[in-house]
């Protein structure tokens, strides 16, 4: 009974303590309480009635469009958002198409310059086979060139760039017949022995298809940019069977957003193109078709692997992501350097392709071949990146050494170089599938080394295919698109890991070494920067020297305070720079200087008794993207700018007046080219 007796003076206290309480107070909490609880009930009441109006309204525009179905339909189909949704089924049953003759091109070409041209000069020379290395490269270029020359120098090259301008500058728009010139270009390059992919050009076709049909229904600006890179990633989804991997790829690389109306078209188009592409192979349409959906590299060694058989390889797959991602870097490096030594050769445009691929000949000399003597460098490789991922025992008898590692290391060496050579020089093709052919010899090397020098027994077909993935993610910035596609190309969503890992360090690896991607840096070149926002600038190659006002209202450094008052009234309360004998920048004259001479009564002293010292000045030298990084971290709208460090002699001054004057002219100049670019149509 205690405790209740407890209770009972505890209750009684309590009531005691509240009678205590003053009646103002008792009245204010009370009052606070009701009002809070009316709040409540009106904010739930209005809330109540807009529902039952939205609900209401909802209703009667169902039931008007029931009466009405003309009216209704003729609303939907000005929906723009709607509109983007059926093209983006639209070009994902074209990408898929695309893919498909892109295919049957290439198979054709490849069985009339390797298979019969290749074939007839190496069964004749004998003792001068060499030849028919050397030639058919050449052959197939002599037929390209002229074409890429003549009718589309869009054409020339990777395409992907290309396709990043059109994107920035243009909203997608292209020539209609680009993405004809292109997938014939490309097709006998890739059939004719040239080391380029199949890959860049479907990129380039499916959104040269996919910009001709939005600019037919009269889609511009945002919905027209979605559907080109839609129609984009539905050509890599449909020629890797991987509707992830490609919808990653036109988000990661080309759109770099995750608006939900922006990515969901996206989504559509890939899984379109993906599934429409298998049902072609189910139905046998498809030159190399089994009658069944195959993973674009159908080996065993990797679909019935499981995370056992890496788990305590963990570590090894960070540190090759580091060796991936050096490798990348320097398969960037090599290529643009390789591109740039093309375009400074004193020979006309039209004989580079043709040098290179005469090059891209004389190089295969020195590569390992396959039995019917075919350097394995030739072409995208994909039969090589199949036996590297399964370590298959062919790889053994095309290998002239006795050690497998100098045999991987001369591929990678040599695929580099051709690589650059054929596709550099401005052949049409590419640079996809010789990274992932670079990249999978990269990591057979390594789990080779590392099983022969620390006795490890890492799988070596799972390290090549990480590093298949990773040498192209770091040198692409595209870490996403390779862990998914690295494993829907394989049928294994369990690699993800050793993925995720590798295409991780690489990125960041790639990313710390180089400012630009191995796309972009095509565009960096041309003055064209495209940030992670997907913005386009070009001031990034514009000097501030370019655009900064000469004419400079300047104070000595012995005018009177005085004199400094009366240049304000004239010409307005800016900032002047105090210069000397030498033109030497030695201060500023600020509104709060002057000020403080008239507080002080001392406006007969000198401007340099009362000018800022401490300045923040600009070199003519710098980019515009520096200036404007400068004036912001100091928040200060403008400021001086100075021929160099050691001189500091005054050349003019730049505000962010004259940097947006200059946004204003670039855009006007991006216009006049958009409207040249549709004329040209």
């Amino acid at each position: 009974m205690v405790p209740s007796k407890q209770n009972g003076k505890s209750e009684k206290t309590d009531q005691k303590d509240i009678e205590e309480i003053p009646s103002n107070e008792k009245s204010k909490e009370l009052d606070e309480e009701e009002l809070d609880t009316e709040e409540l009930d009106d904010f739930l009441l209005s809330k109540w009635k807009k529902t039952k109006t939205l609900a209401k309204n909802a209703w009667h525009e169902f039931v008007d469009d029931i009466k009405h179905p003309k009216k209704a339909f003729v609303e939907l189909i000005k929906n723009k958002q709607f509109i983007t949704t059926v093209l983006a089924i639209v070009v994902g049953i074209i990408g898929a198409l695309a893919a498909w003759g892109f295919d049957w091109l290439s198979v054709g070409a490849d069985y009339v310059f390797m298979g019969q041209l290749f074939g007839l000069m190496n069964s004749n020379f004998n003792s001068w086979k060499f030849l028919a290395i050397i030639f058919t490269p050449f052959i197939v270029s002599l037929f390209t060139a002229p074409i890429l020359w003549k009718y589309n120098p869009e054409s020339k090259g990777s395409g992907i760039p290309h396709v990043m301008e059109s994107i920035a500058l243009n909203d997608g728009a292209m020539r209609r017949r680009t993405p004809f010139i292109k997938m014939v270009t490309s097709a006998v390059s890739a059939g004719g022995g040239l080391s380029v992919g199949r890959e860049g050009p479907i990129t380039q076709i499916g959104a040269g298809f996919s910009a001709s049909i939005a600019r037919f229904v009269g889609l511009h600006g945002r919905n027209m940019r979605i559907i080109v890179i839609a129609g984009l990633s539905a050509g890599i989804s449909a020629t890797f069977k991987s509707p992830i991997g490609g919808a990653l790829f036109g988000i990661e690389i080309l759109l770099v957003s995750l608006v939900a109306d922006e990515i969901v078209p996206i989504i559509i188009a890939s899984l379109t193109a993906s599934t429409l592409s298998s049902l072609i192979d189910i139905l046998k349409l498809s030159p190399n078709s089994s009658g069944f959906p195959e993973p674009s590299f159908n080996v065993e060694a990797l679909r019935n692997l499981d995370w056992t058989s890496y788990i305590y390889d963990l570590h090894w797959f960070i540190l090759f992501g580091v060796i991936a991602g050096i490798v990348g870097v320097l398969y960037t490096k090599f290529f643009h350097l390789t591109k740039a030594i093309f375009k400074r050769l004193p020979i006309r445009g039209l004989f580079i392709p043709i040098l290179g691929a005469l090059l891209t000949g004389l190089v295969s000399l020195g590569s390992p071949k396959d039995v019917n003597g075919v350097p394995l460098i030739f072409g995208a490789g994909y039969t090589t990146i199949t036996n590297i991922l399964s370590n298959s025992d062919e790889l053994s008898t095309q290998n002239p050494f006795n050690s497998m590692l100098i045999f991987l290391l001369l591929l990678i060496l040599l695929k580099t170089i051709v690589t650059s050579f054929s596709v550099g020089s401005g052949n049409p093709g590419g640079i996809f599938a010789p990274a992932l052919f670079i990249g999978a010899c990269t990591g057979s090397l390594f789990a080779n080394g590392i099983n022969s020098a620390f006795g490890a027994n890492v799988n070596v077909s799972v390290f090549a295919l990480a590093g298949l993935a990773a040498v192209f993610a770091g040198a692409t910035r595209a870490p996403l698109t390779m862990i998914f596609m690295g494993a829907e190309m394989t049928g294994n969503i369990m690699l993800t890991i050793p993925l995720m890992l590798t295409c991780s360090v690489s990125y960041l690896i790639c990313r710390g070494l180089m400012k630009e991607s191995i796309y972009t840096k095509a565009l960096a070149d041309k003055g064209l920067k495209i940030t992670l926002g997907g913005n386009v600038t070009i001031l990034s190659t514009t000097t501030v020297k370019d655009i900064m006002t000469t004419k400079v209202i300047t104070v000595e450094r012995k005018t009177t305070m005085k004199e400094v008052c009366e240049l304000v009234e004239s010409d307005g309360p800016f900032g002047y720079p105090v210069i000397d004998e030498q033109k030497k920048l030695i201060g500023m004259i600020s509104l709060s200087d002057i000020r403080r001479a008239k507080m002080k009564g001392e406006l007969e002293k000198l401007a340099q008794d009362f000018s800022s010292r401490n300045v923040i000045a600009l070199y003519q030298y710098q980019t515009v993207d520096e200036a404007i990084n400068i004036l912001n971290r100091r928040g200060i709208k403008r400021a001086p700018v100075l021929d160099s460090p050691e001189n500091g002699i005054l050349v003019g001054i730049l505000s962010k007046t004259d940097i947006l004057r200059s946004f204003e002219r670039q855009k006007f100049k991006q216009i006049k080219k958009k409207t040249d670019c549709n004329q040209g149509h």
